[in-house]
This record gives C-alpha cells, structure tokens and sequence, in this order.
C-alpha cells in the first residue's frame, strides 16, 4: 500500500522521516519548500510500506505541457534524492513491489517521464539499476570531520566570518551572480534568482547557515551550507574573481569544516563541479582526502511518444539539467 503526503501535511511529511530514521536535510518538507522556486510544481512525499518494510521518496510533480490533456513529469530537487528503504524482511521484494506501485501511480497520473538525482552519501541509486537509465555524472567529496585535523591557519591576510543569512544576502547575491557569469559554460537553469534565496532563508530557518571570506575589510568570497543531523553540505558560492581563488576557497573550506567539527558534525560534504578540470575539484578532493562516491542522475520514460513529442532530452542535456552544479 502507499500513500501519498502533500508539502502542507508538514506534521505528517516529518512523521515518515523520522520513523525511517531519516534526518538528511534534502528529504525535509522545509527543503521542498525553498526547492519549489526551483521547480515550479506540486511537492509530494511517496510513502510505501509492506511486510517486507517501507519506502520514501519525496518528489516534485511538474506539468509539462498545456494543452487538451495535460501531462507531467516528476523529479527529485536541486540537490540529492531518491528513494529511501527501509527493509524488515526481503530487500529485492520491497524494491520490486515499490516499483510497481509507483509505476501504476504514473500510468494513473498521466506522468510521463520520472529523473532522479540520487544521492552519493545514501548511494541508493544501486538499489534502482535495473529499473532506471542511470547516468554518472560526476565524483562527489566529503570531509569525515571525526577525523578531520584543524589545520594551523597560514592565510594571514583572510580571514572567515560566519554571516547573518538574511543581514548579508544581498552581498552574497553580487558574489553569486559574479561568479555565475564567469562560466560561460553554465546553462541558465542555474542563474538562481532572488526569490530562490529569499525562500531558501524563509523556509530552512537555522539549518542554513553563511560564510564569508573578507580581504583587509571587503567580502571577496562567500558560500551557503546546509547542516541537520550529523552532516553539513556545501550548497552555493560566490566570489567575486579568480584572483587568488585556490587560496580563498580553501580557507573557506577548511574554516565551514572546523565549524563543523567543533559544533558536533560528522561530515562535510563538499560536492563536486560539472567542469571535472576545476581548480575547486582539486581543492575539494585535496581537503577531503578520501575516495570520492560518484553521483548519478536515474531516467525512466513511461510515455515515448509523448516524451519524444513535448520532451525529447538527449542524454547530455539531462545530465546538464541535472547536473547540481
């Protein structure tokens, strides 16, 4: 049996979560809410239990088309996702039945197209291979803070300051946008605009949280993070050039990480970037100094021809759409 857990049913959404032991910050209803912004649709919590145990999967539900018969699609939001399981008994059962339930739910919903980005930490996209087009994108960073040395701080003439979220958001925007600007490679779905941010704030409350890197007395860099349970994750960034940009993003790493590990974190999770030759892939992978988890995007069309008609993404298009960064 399923049942299906709408944004508004808050109490409820929260309920689920944590009788699955799920305290990830990309699953909480507060995060669907800033994520909205993002994706335009109806936010909705899947929730599947058996005899052989429970599974939840939060997504977004989004029209694709306006015409006669309307169409959707659903998806998992900027950042991580995916299917969480919970197994009591028979682990390929559940999955199995999960599967075809949701799959009855689609044909019903007129849903013609589900992606998924599944989260590196969780790893849960190895549960769901035989039943997605999996995509790799790309390799993903995570400091283990319990082992994590504080490093003797050697960046005499930066200095990092944790931020006010609301006080300094417009001062984050002009480093954010800077930054934007300057890959010309970057598609337009990730010019976040103001509003995002504005909810972002609104709904994440105390788990978001902001740093800032100052030169003598000006912010030349500043990031975002998101912190609930045990981990912290590396959101958004700005800076305002490239100029000394190794040197400031380090600092801003290493100090977000030491924050961490002295308010009782456990990891630190530093992502990735699409551009693989990135000096801030290097700095991530030098800093965390572990074997990177990969991330991967998971595709299932239910509808072709009506795919091919309104949709019809070509492999590297999804993987730039969904890309997270």
């Amino acid at each position: 049996m399923y049942e299906l857990i709408s944004i508004q049913e808050q109490s409820r959404w929260q309920r689920i979560l944590d009788g699955l032991n799920i305290t990830d910050i990309y699953y909480t209803n507060q995060y669907f809410l800033s994520a909205l912004k993002l994706d335009p649709g109806v936010a909705v919590l899947f929730y599947y239990k058996d005899e052989d145990g429970e599974v939840a999967y939060p997504f977004i539900k989004r029209v694709v088309n306006n015409e006669d018969v309307t169409v959707f699609d659903v998806t998992t939001p900027y950042g991580y996702g995916g299917p969480i399981v919970k197994v009591k008994k028979d682990q390929q059962r559940l999955v199995n039945n999960f599967r075809k339930e949701f799959v009855e739910y689609c044909y019903k919903e007129k849903i013609i197209a589900e992606y998924i980005r599944f989260h590196p930490l969780k790893q849960n996209d190895h549960l769901f291979n035989n039943y997605f087009k999996i995509s790799t994108v790309f390799e993903t960073f995570t400091i283990n803070l319990k082992n994590y040395s504080i490093p003797i701080q050697t960046n005499g003439d930066l200095v990092v300051k944790k931020l006010g979220t609301v006080r300094h958001l417009f001062e984050f925007l002009v480093l954010y946008y800077s930054s934007v600007r300057r890959k010309e490679e970057t598609d337009s779905y990730f010019f976040f605009t103001n509003d995002y941010f504005e909810a972002l704030i609104s709904s994440m409350g105390s788990n978001l949280h902001l740093f800032g890197v100052y030169q003598e007395t000006k912010l030349v860099s500043a990031c975002y993070v998101l912190a609930k349970g045990d981990t912290i994750y590396y959101h958004l960034e700005g800076s305002l050039s490239e100029a000394n940009y190794q040197k400031t993003m380090r600092t801003l790493l290493e100090k977000i990480a030491e924050w961490g590990k002295e308010n009782y974190y456990t990891s630190f999770h530093l992502g990735s970037n699409f551009y693989k030759a990135t000096s801030e892939n290097s700095i991530k992978k030098e800093i965390a100094n572990c074997e990177p988890v990969m991330f991967t995007i998971g595709q299932q069309i239910y509808d072709q021809e009506i795919y091919n008609r309104l949709v019809s993404l070509e492999d590297e298009d999804i993987i730039r759409k969904y890309r997270n960064s």
